[in-house]
């Protein structure tokens, strides 16, 4: 069972990601399952235009959850490398998956 401070730094990461890039969040969000599993989906696709997040394994079975990322990322981690990543390739992996965290946030993530 994922704790509410699990999920509040996993927020953390996905706001400070949106803020790195330079897009503004317009909507509020609780985390649940499926943003995690997107999520992970979006800092897989920046591993491949950043180093910064090379050194991240792939979650087992393919799909990051909330206590993953929270234990792979950290939130000093997190915020560390977050840094490295440019903004431009922080924001070309919002443009691909944002609308699809979106609707994660809303429970109508179906996966890929």
């Amino acid at each position: 069972m994922t704790s509410k401070k699990e999920k509040a730094q996993l927020k953390e990461m996905i706001e400070s990601f949106y803020k790195h890039a330079q897009v503004p969040m317009t909507w509020n969000f609780e985390v649940n399952e499926q943003m995690a599993e997107v999520f992970g989906i979006m800092i897989r696709e920046t591993k491949q235009c950043s180093k910064a997040f090379g050194w991240i394994p792939t979650p087992p079975g393919g799909r990051a959850s909330i206590g993953w990322l929270v234990m792979q990322l950290g939130r000093g981690v997190f915020n560390h490398y977050i840094l490295q990543i440019s903004w431009t390739c922080a924001m070309g992996v919002i443009n691909r998956w944002g609308n699809q965290l979106k609707m994660a946030s809303m429970g109508l993530y179906i996966g890929r």
